[in-house]
């Protein structure tokens, strides 16, 4: 059973060439009201650590506030946990303090504002503070609470450095209220904050409730309900709400992974769902601020070990995915290893070429050409021919380049309308190749695939594969041949698939549920055994786990834990001899664990860690064997490095970490947008 903390409440307590897909833009009257704005964030930078000579500590919940010319940060903070564990937030009794002149720093430390205090009507915890300004004073807002129940306070200022708790108590209780956030709207207040729905269902909840004098606050409403009912990690955390232009945005997470937030967009502060899903940010415990006319994000979490600082932007087309393979890797017609990334510079795309794999000679990075607005997703024809499919930037088209039998390539073109993500790819029983590819925003799906196996012709766009969904898809071929796609539904409540119901065939008619709820789009692998393995993280990352086919092609076993906290779902790829090896990376990039199957289609080793000391990675590496049947293993630093390890024989032990060119690459974070 996972420990009680604020991140885990137990319940109780068209035409060929060319595709559009329906909903993909926000249509608007001549009498409606301009349609609501996508949300994305570019880099976060950490602009502030709060860690003493004593060692390292890490920020969460935070707030900030502009007053009397300097920006003041107020924040949970404790002592960071190993690398690839979560602190005790039982133990979080105390908000830091810094002030700066810019949110960019120089941040000055000063003494906590406010610690534990446990004579004050039974505190045990102090969480999440959010500071506003009325009449002179401020007025700190925090969750505390204990063996009394979960229960909102606020304490006053007239400085910002010495705070008073309001003498007559707890503003209000409820089952596991936390993560206050006020907002004008009108002539009143409001007050979003972190509950539980209080009904059988379990459900995790966005309340809200209503004051004219910040101190006497209404009966509780609701202003969004989370879908799922079957887990006890919270998902509905840090509520942040800003108005725009008549439309009010919803920031709330962890979502898609325990450093992501998601986006909705109303009309109605006091009604959000996800038919407004507006964008992704990520960062966990995302607040929004303005600094003149600039917008911004901040975020902090376990893992980061700081306050992290992003401009935010304001986009009229949604943010496009990036594929959660960065670099991505695969054989070429001469049985070569080719890497696709994006330049850190301008995001042009490179390619670079294992010369000779049997002593590890490759080309220098070299720019590839075409439209790069995500790193690439490949298929491999059966004459073993790459086939490179990409994303303009901005979503605008999507775009694909076949490589020839002698080798070269021939020339870019276009593959399809707007789109959300680069397809994910896959070969039929009869050798044609077939795409998935979601729509902006992912709010549908549609499919495609080559005339015949090899062709440079393809069939027409089949729109209306799919609808909603919180993440691009994944798909795989079946032992006997059949394709089956994976996605993530919207909103994280669960996992669903879909399958052709005969080699080459029809697709089933309906999607069926396959998981329970889930932090992020799954990954997926064929063992020797020929049995697909699924991997997926839960909300908010707290755990990964994996579910593996009963028999080739046919049912599936349970789920069955594999991982720890994991960023996103684990990479995963079959040695030469058909074991699976996994590599998951802690959300923060501090730690990297790897396992594998002990015999194909087996057990999994305990494992341990794969990475190196030190170094922080960017997002989940990627996986792909060479000619000689040697698994490479390629990751991205924050700085944009790429590091490589390899095995020294086939499906054998591993060489040491080393760099892999000197080309710096977009470090872009996996299953999110693609800024």
């Amino acid at each position: 059973m996972l420990p009680i903390s604020r991140r885990n409440l137990l319940r109780g307590a068209t035409a060929a060439g060319a595709f559009a897909f329906p909903g993909a833009a926000r249509a608007t009257t001549a009498e409606a009201v301009a349609a609501p704005r996508w949300i994305g964030a570019g880099p976060f930078a950490r602009v502030y650590d709060p860690s003493t000579v004593t060692g390292p500590r890490y920020l969460n919940d935070h707030t900030l506030i502009k007053a009397r010319g300097r920006w003041h940060l107020f924040g949970i903070v404790g002592d960071s946990a190993p690398p690839g564990e979560s602190p005790d937030s039982s133990a979080e009794i105390a908000f830091a303090h810094a002030s700066a002149p810019t949110p960019h720093g120089p941040w000055t430390t000063h003494a906590d504002a406010l610690t534990v205090a446990p004579s004050y009507f039974g505190e045990e915890h102090l969480w999440a503070p959010h500071v506003v300004e009325a009449g002179g004073l401020y007025r700190m807002f925090y969750a505390a609470g204990g063996a009394s129940g979960a229960a909102i306070n606020l304490a006053t200022s007239t400085d910002l450095f010495t705070w008073t708790r309001e003498p007559s108590g707890p503003l209000f209780r409820g089952i596991a209220a936390r993560d206050p956030m006020v907002l004008r709207v009108g002539d009143e207040w409001v007050m979003y904050y972190t509950e539980l729905s209080g009904t059988n269902d379990g459900h995790h909840v966005v309340a809200y409730r209503r004051s004219a004098d910040l101190l006497r606050w209404s009966e509780p409403g609701v202003a969004f309900t989370d879908a799922s009912t079957d887990t006890t990690v919270s998902v509905t955390e840090s509520p942040y709400v800003v108005e725009r232009d008549g439309w009010y945005y919803l920031f709330i997470g962890p979502r898609n992974g325990y450093e992501g937030t998601d986006v909705l967009a109303s009309r109605d502060p006091f009604h959000f769902d996800l038919t407004g899903h507006a964008g992704h940010v990520p960062g966990h415990a995302v607040e929004v601020f303005t600094d003149g006319e600039e917008w911004y994000a901040s975020a902090a979490g376990w893992f980061g070990q700081g306050l992290y600082v992003a401009p935010l932007h304001w986009r009229d087309t949604p943010p496009p995915w990036q594929s959660p393979d960065n670099p991505v890797a695969g054989l070429d017609v001469d049985g070569r290893l080719t890497v696709f990334a994006l330049d850190a510079a301008d995001r042009s795309m490179l390619r670079r070429v294992q010369l000779d794999p049997n002593t590890d000679i490759w080309s220098e990075w070299e720019t590839f050409g075409g439209p790069a607005g995500a790193v690439p997703t490949l298929g491999r024809n059966t004459d073993g021919r790459l086939e490179v499919f990409s994303l303009a930037p901005g979503g605008l088209n999507l775009h694909h380049r076949v490589q020839r039998p002698d080798g070269g390539w021939h020339d870019w073109e276009e593959f399809g309308g707007p789109a959300g993500a680069a397809p994910a790819v896959a070969r039929n029983a009869d050798g044609r190749l077939e795409v998935v590819a979601s729509s902006p925003g992912a709010a549908s799906f549609a499919r495609r695939r080559q005339w015949s196996p090899g062709s440079r012709a393809w069939e027409a766009w089949e729109p209306g594969f799919g609808g909603a969904a919180g993440a691009p898809p994944v798909v795989a071929a079946n032992a006997d041949g059949r394709l089956e796609v994976f996605v993530l539904a919207a909103g994280g409540s669960g996992i669903r698939h879909r399958w052709q119901e005969a080699p080459n065939g029809a697709w089933t008619g309906a999607w069926h549920s396959f998981g329970t709820a889930a932090g992020a789009a799954p990954r997926t692998a064929r063992d020797g055994t020929g049995r697909l393995t699924i991997a997926a993280i839960g909300p908010s990352g707290v755990g990964t786990f994996s579910r593996r086919q009963a028999v080739p092609s046919g049912g599936w076993d349970g789920w069955q834990p594999l991982f720890g906290w994991s960023a996103a779902a684990p990479a995963i790829a079959a040695n030469a001899d058909g074991r699976l090896e996994a590599f998951s990376l802690t959300p923060g990039g501090a730690r990297l664990s790897h396992r594998w199957q002990v015999t194909p289609g087996g057990n999994w080793d305990p494992g341990g860690e794969f990475g190196e000391p030190g170094i922080r990675l960017a997002a989940t590496p990627s996986a792909a064997l060479d000619a000689t049947g040697r698994m490479h293993v390629f990751a991205v630093t924050g700085e944009g490095r790429v590091r490589t390890r390899v095995q020294a024989l086939p499906s054998g032990g591993w060489r040491p970490w080393a760099e892999f060119g000197d080309r710096r690459v977009a470090p872009l974070v996996s299953g999110s947008p693609a800024l």
